[in-house]
């Protein structure tokens, strides 16, 4: 029995498809966004990170005086990255340890007169923490940006409605990478009910170059080897391989199974600015006008979610512990993420018995670029860092395989193997 990990959610039949048909309007992307976010606006860019480069670009201009931006410590370093290239202050909050969510006591305590916006990245968040901390950013008049990256289609209910994620901030970020469960090659964008932003953006993003064609055919080719890799004689060598990887700590590969290893604290690439390619675009619209597998897909996750969750906390496994979930409609996660110790050895353990993981979610991007002194954060951000893994998560994984990975997990720590 062989799973792979990664599901990419662009079917092979659409990708052929794109290559024939017509070229799509930005619009009808657009109209498509607009329905699940709630808001009157909606822009594409060529990735999610540059989405975020043009609404700070934007805010800085806007609020020349606000220098702050508080993030949460357990994150993508990229994204901190440009924050601190454009100039503002990075400051970062705790994460509570049960819920992974952000803290709203030491919230409360970063803001001040020089705060522009809390960035919260949704991979942990439910949408209580979120209402609350919507309302700590109305009262203190500071910018709400919702990093939607991980989340999109997932939603809370409130009287009878539906309340999709991506909907809290003031602007709200979209990622369509290869990754995530709207697949483009790359793609992002940005919704929110400030006109003025858009046309701010449309003016940067028309005078960015073209996509670039070298750039785009790389991820075509990394695109069709994961679809190989998911054929179970593949993904056993690539297991195989990327245990030896682990095992010698051999950085050429391991930066390539994991590109945000590769991160260094740089000006912004060249890629950045240049619009949406029209392969992306296409690719996109045609897996959100897909509705009845986006459905599908979000149920198999969330039914996965519910049987992973009851099944850990069956098995009682000293040495793993399970985040809190709230409500599993909006904390319907890609990869079920559980805590555990000697993350490293485990990670060797299941690779041994031919099970992947999401071996590295983020990075403590409090060491990175925090304030030295203060620790307490730095070993927060440490905390998620070193004992975060995800479970494979999609239709293609079942509930024998997921008892499977339990139980060679409950074995690991049982027997002592590490």
């Amino acid at each position: 029995m062989s799973y792979f990990r990664i599901k990419i959610y662009l079917h092979f039949v659409d990708f052929v498809k794109s290559l024939f048909i017509s070229n799509i309007e930005n619009k009808k992307i657009e109209t498509l966004i607009k329905k699940t976010s709630k808001k009157h606006n909606f822009i594409l860019t060529s990735q999610l990170r540059v989405g975020f480069l043009i609404l700070l670009q934007y805010l800085k201009k806007k609020f020349p005086f606000k220098k702050q931006i508080i993030f949460q410590p357990f994150n993508l370093p990229e994204m901190i990255n440009i924050a601190d290239n454009l100039g503002f202050k990075p400051n970062f909050i705790e994460q509570d340890i049960l819920t992974g969510q952000p803290n709203l006591k030491s919230l409360q305590k970063k803001i001040n007169d020089k705060t522009l916006a809390i960035i919260v990245t949704n991979i942990f968040n439910s949408p209580k923490t979120l209402l609350k901390i919507q309302k700590i950013c109305s009262k203190n008049n500071i910018l709400l940006i919702e990093d939607n990256a991980i989340y999109f289609d997932n939603f809370f209910k409130r009287n009878n409605k539906k309340f999709f994620s991506g909907s809290f901030g003031d602007y709200s970020l979209y990622s369509f990478n290869i990754m995530k469960n709207i697949s483009g090659f790359f793609g992002g964008g940005v919704s929110t009910n400030d006109k003025k932003f858009i046309e701010f953006a449309k003016i940067k993003i028309s005078n960015y170059d073209s996509f670039k064609k070298n750039i785009l055919l790389k991820q075509i080719t990394i695109f069709l080897i994961l679809k190989i890799l998911s054929i179970g004689i593949f993904h056993k060598i690539f297991v195989k391989i990327l245990y030896r990887a682990h095992k010698k700590d051999n950085k050429t590969i391991l930066r390539i199974v994991y590109p945000s290893l590769r991160f260094k604290k740089i000006k912004f690439p060249n890629y950045y600015f240049t619009k949406i390619s029209e392969i992306a675009k296409k690719v996109i619209y045609l897996q959100l006008i897909n509705t009845q597998n986006r459905s599908q897909n979000f149920l198999i996750r969330k039914n996965n979610n519910i049987y992973y969750h009851k099944l850990f906390k069956r098995l009682k496994i000293n040495g793993v512990k399970l985040l809190r979930v709230e409500d599993f409609n909006f904390q319907n996660y890609m990869d079920f993420p559980i805590l555990v110790t000697n993350k490293e050895k485990l990670n060797n353990f299941l690779l041994l018995n031919n099970i992947e993981t999401k071996y590295l979610f983020y990075h403590n991007c409090a060491k990175i670029f925090g304030n030295k002194k203060e620790l307490k954060i730095q070993k927060n951000g440490k905390y998620f860092s070193d004992h975060v893994i995800g479970l494979p998560n999609h239709k293609k994984i079942s509930k024998k395989y997921m008892d499977k990975i339990g139980y060679t997990i409950k074995k690991f720590y049982e027997k002592k193997v590490q």
